[in-house]
């Protein structure tokens, strides 16, 4: 018997788009409940002890508050409804599109909807509260989360005046999904893979917002995409694409997907192991970690005023074991795949410091401190990735294994 799922979050959230997205597609009973005050406090905190949004509640009392983990564990309790790829290679490229559009997309479309169109984002915000609240508290309460929204993106760089350079890549990245799609049905093929339903996510936030909105007229296949993923009678038929068969365009979007995410990623791994000296024994991480606030130890990188999500480490981690050299013909897939989209050092990445997921949040693992080599062999994945953004003229014959 199938549990029935209760997915309470905000339509502001990336993340809630696509929990339920998912849900939908997979045909899974589900009811939802807006993210209000009252719902987080008879809901959210008396399970987590916190308040997160988005919260995906089973009724066998399981909670989530990562989408990623979600997924996971749905795909395993739901085979049938699954769409996890088959091979070692399709998952890795699957789960990078994932963990970047998580970490990068969705940040530039919500900064899109609550910096770039500020008035509507807080209208938008003051109805939704509304159903607690009279017009006018409904409204002053919708100005001060709107700022300390707009503060949130501010500490990571992305004030007022990076809205041109925000809307430009944004614009690109568009292009290259655009192109990297073509005439298929999903990105992986006949079957859509867990990642594009967070792509979807983050593009139904961007066309939430005007600017947004405009940004995505240009590409009218990624709205009939978004839309066919958004079908209630989803469970398309057929198989997901071999990584062998995938076009050009669609390596070249996964090549820029892994310089803008590892580069990233790998930042937040040392920021994490910066934590970690400067908080010894603590083991519960933090949301956001802000290098300048810590105290500064001799492997630290100098503050830049960034502030950094273990998160991207966590899920960084997770690529570089699916990355670990296998047997016969899948390592063959996966090492072709690696070399094309210049990730072929993370088969030997180990990450600074282990993090684990428990609890509805993450934590350093019990474990020891790593070696030495585990920092060089993240510089290594770093200088590969550096050096992939110098030169690409290698890409095309290297991209011709998979036309």
């Amino acid at each position: 018997m199938d549990l029935t799922y209760t997915l309470i979050g905000t339509p502001f959230s990336a993340a809630t788009v696509k929990a339920r997205l998912f849900l939908r597609w997979a045909n899974l009973p589900m009811t939802e409940k807006p993210a209000t005050v009252e719902v987080v406090q008879s809901y959210i905190k008396p399970r987590l002890k916190r308040v997160a949004t988005p919260v995906i509640l089973g009724s066998d009392q399981t909670a989530f508050t990562d989408t990623r983990l979600l997924l996971d564990h749905l795909n395993a309790r739901h085979p049938a409804r699954s769409v996890l790829p088959d091979t070692p290679a399709q998952r890795f490229a699957s789960d990078l599109l994932e963990a970047w559009s998580d970490s990068e997309l969705a940040r530039q479309a919500e900064y899109v909807f609550w910096v770039c169109e500020s008035e509507q984002a807080e209208a938008s915000l003051a109805s939704f509260l509304e159903a607690e609240n009279s017009s006018e508290p409904a409204r002053r309460r919708a100005r001060l989360v709107a700022a300390q929204i707009r503060k949130h993106f501010s500490r990571q760089g992305l004030d007022e005046g990076a809205a041109e350079t925000i809307k430009s890549r944004l614009s690109a990245t568009l292009a290259r999904l655009d192109t990297a799609l073509g005439d298929s049905a999903y990105l992986f093929g006949a079957r859509p893979a867990m990642a594009e339903f967070s792509v979807a996510g983050a593009l139904q936030v961007l066309a939430n917002a005007r600017s947004g909105s405009e940004l995505l007229e240009p590409f009218p296949r990624l709205e009939a995409w978004r839309m066919r993923l958004a079908a209630l009678d989803g469970l398309a038929q057929g198989p997901h694409r071999k990584a062998s068969s995938c076009p050009s365009s669609f390596m070249q979007l996964m090549r820029q997907i892994a310089q803008e995410f590892t580069a990233r990623a790998l930042d937040s791994a040392s920021a994490v192991s910066d934590w970690a000296e400067a908080h010894p024994g603590a083991r519960a991480l933090p949301e956001l970690i802000n290098p300048g606030r810590s105290a500064q130890t001799a492997s630290a990188r100098p503050a830049t005023g960034r502030v950094w999500s273990p998160r991207d480490a966590y899920w960084l981690s997770r690529l570089g074991a699916q990355a670990r050299p296998r047997h016969g013909v899948e390592n063959a897939e996966l090492y072709r795949l690696l070399k094309t989209i210049g990730l072929l050092p993370m088969r030997e990445y180990t990450p600074p410091r282990e993090i684990v997921a428990l609890n509805h949040r993450l934590e350093l693992s019990l474990k020891d401190v790593q070696s030495e080599a585990s920092h060089d062999s993240l510089r290594e994945v770093e200088t590969a990735l550096m050096s992939a953004r110098q030169s690409s003229k290698d890409l095309a014959e290297l991209t011709a294994i998979y036309v």
